[in-house]
């Protein structure tokens, strides 16, 4: 594809996860800079029914994701642009994944990549190095919290060194410990168990890799650093700092939540996001943990993931 030199045009990217469909139109400059001009996140959770131990795609998630998908096709048309899909865990491990992307794509037109959980921390960290001009002067820690799965990347210098791609998801470990939305001591104990186990095994591997940065991008954590913000005060957290979340904020976060035994009193909480009030306990949990695991003070927050790392790939396929 060629770009013209003195032209602008958009790119439209989603990202087909396990809680959400998120949905961004770029604007792309001549120089390959690029700018968000439309976000929109559609909350549908795929693939949470069973069959014999396995998850499959029903009847109901063809039907909605392709509802989903024509809106998004009017939308990216209206931009005069194409979409560039990806699709993770959720779609990855079904049984009938690819009868799903074939209907897709018979029926909106739209071709679904799947892509591995070392493929998603590889684009992240593309997205990364794109993202901080010393990205590629540092040793970074990054990790990903999404609805199936957690990714943990260690860059150094512009190079991936270590990816892991661990089962440990919101929506997944919701569906196991807190089916109905509501939390009691001995599932929130059983949930914590399994992600220590989870988590000390990679932070075994871990451990042999300098890091002098860590940070994260997900649903998951911007929405625990809103909660910290929007409840400084009552939890005493003095004034948060917007792109960076301590020990101590995630800590009180978490504890704050796991008191709201409820889907009813986590929603009534000030800063909470109500289509995540079902499943950020256990994606705080994760994070929790993490921290914990890996001895960190804090991470900071960034506003690039897996999608600016697709539009980056997206971008180096055209000539100018």
């Amino acid at each position: 594809m060629v770009l013209e030199n003195n032209s602008t045009h958009h790119q439209a990217i989603l990202d087909i996860g396990s809680n959400s469909f998120h949905f961004v139109v770029y604007q792309i400059e001549k120089d390959k800079s690029f700018s968000v001009v439309l976000r929109k996140r559609i909350v549908y959770r795929l693939a949470l029914q069973k069959k014999n131990g396995k998850s499959f795609l029903s009847e109901e998630d063809y039907i909605q994701a392709e509802k989903i998908i024509l809106e998004l096709n009017e939308i990216a048309k209206s931009f005069s642009c194409t979409i560039t899909a990806t699709a993770t865990s959720a779609v990855r491990e079904s049984t009938n994944v690819k009868e799903f992307l074939s209907y897709i794509k018979q029926n909106t037109g739209l071709q679904v990549e799947v892509i591995s959980g070392e493929r998603e921390a590889m684009l992240i960290y593309k997205a990364i190095l794109y993202s901080d001009a010393d990205a590629l002067f540092k040793n970074i820690l990054c990790f990903d919290i999404g609805g199936g799965s957690t990714e943990f990347i260690v860059g150094s210098k512009g190079k991936i060194v270590f990816i892991e791609s661990l089962k440990l998801g919101a929506v997944r470990l919701s569906s196991s410990f807190f089916p109905s939305g509501e939390l009691d001591d001995v599932k929130i104990n059983l949930c914590r168990d399994a992600i220590t186990k989870e988590v000390s095994a990679a932070s075994g591997k871990l451990v042999s890799h300098k890091v002098d940065f860590v940070t994260g991008n997900s649903g998951t954590i911007h929405a625990v650093k809103n909660l910290a913000i929007a409840n400084a005060v009552s939890l005493a957290i003095g004034t948060p700092n917007p792109i960076v979340l301590t020990r101590e904020e995630l800590d009180k976060v978490v504890e704050l939540l796991l008191t709201k035994k409820s889907i009813e009193e986590r929603k009534s909480l000030p800063g909470i996001e109500l289509d995540r009030a079902d499943v950020l306990p256990a994606g705080a949990l994760i994070l929790q943990i993490i921290f914990h695991e890996l001895k960190l003070s804090e991470l900071h927050l960034s506003d690039y993931s897996i999608r600016e790392g697709k539009l980056l790939e997206v971008l180096e396929g055209y000539e100018s």
